[in-house]
């Protein structure tokens, strides 16, 4: 199985920067997957700056809340993407959601 992960921030970052952000919101996939990152996935999360802020120069640490921010919701929406989806049919059989499994609740 797949997990695909798009963050995306306002932020000036760099190229290594965003990296970083990437690296950190796949970590968000960590805490909500399980199993994770094993041989056969292919989970990506792809990072995304559209530089219209540049970040605080008299702060080096102003990044971290960035970092820590991408992990949180990459987590967030993987919980809220499992809790709203419906089941499915198709040629393989159904499909049958998290909450026709175990509830809404």
């Amino acid at each position: 199985n797949t997990t695909l992960a798009v963050v995306a921030t306002d932020a000036d970052l760099s190229k290594a920067q965003a990296q970083k952000m990437a690296g950190t919101a796949h970590d968000g996939i960590a805490r909500a997957v399980r199993p994770v990152h094993l041989l056969n996935d292919g989970d990506t999360v792809f990072a995304l700056s559209t530089g219209a802020h540049p970040l605080a120069a008299e702060n080096p640490l102003a990044l971290n809340d960035i970092l820590a921010a991408a992990a949180d919701l990459v987590t967030r929406a993987i919980v809220r993407a499992v809790r709203t989806a419906e089941s499915a049919e198709g040629p393989g059989g159904v499909w049958l959601s998290h909450g026709e499994l175990y509830g809404r609740g």
